[in-house]
């Protein structure tokens, strides 16, 4: 088989959307060029790359043998083109960082001035949001910081640092609901990003199960910002990272309801490709990241 380096980069792209309007916004080119593309690939594959069921696109087991070939071949490309770039002092080339949002916004942007600084041959983007697998996955994002646990082929996960909590309250609110104890909060205003009350669980999983309130009174919001506005402006008590009211707490605009409460933890990670992790961009970002400690963000 001759197989032609444009027509793979261009399947490569289909199969990492599965989408053939998604893979030409990516390209820059037509439609009806990718797909044109792509037939005349599986004709000199001798062979289906894609099949089509329910109106989803979906790789056929000759499009994942020769998928797993274009991860090979186009990272090692991106390897050479960075190694080549180095030699003559270019660029090192772009990283498309990948982060949650209240992290990435309040605290990720001002950690990595320094890197930026200090690698000025390294471009980097940023992409927010609350849902990274997909991203990386498709090759979107380069690397991604997530406190939620993935588990993908080819995906490796580095722990960087333990993410801690708090219930937050503005002082109004404490001393006009009479809040002492957890068992309190059963009858204040509880803001939560789920109506549920699930994303209190570092917090309610941390008491004997006699001690746990029952949520009555849930106000949804589905931003971390919003449940702190929120608790500055007495609305209710919230539930968020701890990194996120640093500056709120040291200006006691808001209180930490429960201090002496040992709360469970979470875990922040930092996720790439196998394939990825070689690059010398990626491994100068990721040596920087693993360095992030909680008293260097509350500096930031």
């Amino acid at each position: 088989m001759k197989l032609d380096l444009y027509q793979l980069r261009t399947f490569f792209t289909v199969a990492q959307t599965l989408n053939y309007t998604e893979a030409s916004r990516k390209l820059y080119v037509t439609q009806s060029a990718v797909s044109h593309s792509v037939k005349k690939l599986q004709r000199t594959a001798g062979d289906d790359l894609f099949s089509k069921a329910g109106g989803k696109l979906a790789l056929t087991e000759a499009g994942r043998i020769l998928y797993k070939a274009c991860e090979t071949v186009f990272y090692e490309l991106d390897r050479a083109e960075e190694s080549i770039g180095k030699s003559k002092n270019k660029e090192l080339g772009v990283i498309r960082l990948g982060s949650t949002v209240e992290f990435g916004t309040t605290l990720l942007v001002k950690y990595l001035k320094g890197f930026m600084a200090g690698n000025p041959g390294i471009h980097l983007d940023f992409y927010f949001s609350h849902e990274l697998l997909k991203p990386l996955v498709n090759d979107e994002i380069d690397m991604a910081i997530d406190c939620r646990e993935h588990h993908a082929e080819g995906l490796e996960r580095r722990t960087l640092f333990r993410e801690e909590y708090a219930v937050i309250a503005s002082a109004e609110f404490v001393r006009k609901n009479g809040i002492k104890a957890p068992a309190d909060l059963a009858r204040c205003r509880v803001l939560s990003l789920d109506k549920a009350g699930g994303w209190w669980g570092n917090f309610l999983n941390a008491l004997p199960a006699g001690d746990r309130p029952e949520f009555r009174d849930v106000t949804e919001m589905n931003h971390i910002r919003g449940i702190v506005n929120a608790a500055m402006e007495s609305i209710g008590v919230g539930f968020v990272p701890k990194y996120c009211v640093l500056k709120e707490l040291r200006a006691k605009t808001l209180v930490n309801v429960f201090p002496q409460l040992k709360l469970l933890e979470d875990h922040f990670y930092v996720y790439q490709k196998t394939g990825k992790a070689s690059l010398a961009r990626h491994k100068s970002l990721a040596e920087y990241l693993l360095n992030i400690r909680s008293t260097q963000l509350s500096r930031a």
